[in-house]
């Protein structure tokens, strides 16, 4: 579902760009500092329920190359098992082309789970290394999206359950 979701977005975002007028500059060099970031929610089966808010500031450091910091929160609920997870760590990004970048970034994620009815708590930290990249739309204003593959994944010792991560928000240059 959340690939036919991704798709999607990236159809729909490829059909705005292509609005944009030959002779018109999509970027404008005065917007050297980037905010932004993304939020998503999803739901599955036993109640399962997932919010995570992942803001950004970057700064163009020379052409064609941004460097910055993200942060991010994610709130699950499974069954009986409540868990927050923090992250922060930088990043940098390379465009090869105005519309493709290469992404790598380094998260450090903190975190408690709780089990509910219960006074077993757990905490948790682990460290990823994101490398990947993506399609961006031009503009001021600029949606993004791609897939992230964490080399520092180890399997059934890992936050998460896969190596692989989806990317999609938008920003916004300053």
């Amino acid at each position: 579902m959340r690939y036919i979701l991704l798709l999607s977005f990236l159809l729909f975002s490829g059909l705005s760009y292509s609005q944009i007028g030959i002779g018109s500059s999509s970027i404008n060099k005065q917007n050297k500092w980037r905010v932004g970031g993304g939020l998503g929610m999803s739901f599955g089966d036993h109640g399962a329920f997932t919010l995570n808010i992942s803001p950004f500031i970057g700064y163009e450091l020379v052409s064609s190359l941004e460097g910055g910091v993200t942060t991010g929160y994610q709130y699950s609920k499974y069954r009986d098992q409540r868990q927050n997870l923090f992250s922060i760590g930088p990043y940098l990004n390379f465009y090869p082309m105005q519309s493709l970048f290469v992404r790598t970034q380094y998260e450090y994620f903190t975190g408690n789970s709780k089990i509910k009815n219960s006074s077993y708590s757990s905490s948790f930290d682990e460290s990823a290394l994101w490398i990947g990249g993506g399609y961006r739309t031009g503009g001021r204003v600029q949606m993004y999206a791609g897939i992230m593959y964490n080399v520092l994944y180890k399997e059934n010792k890992s936050l998460f359950s896969e190596a692989y991560q989806p990317i999609v928000g938008i920003s916004i240059g300053l």
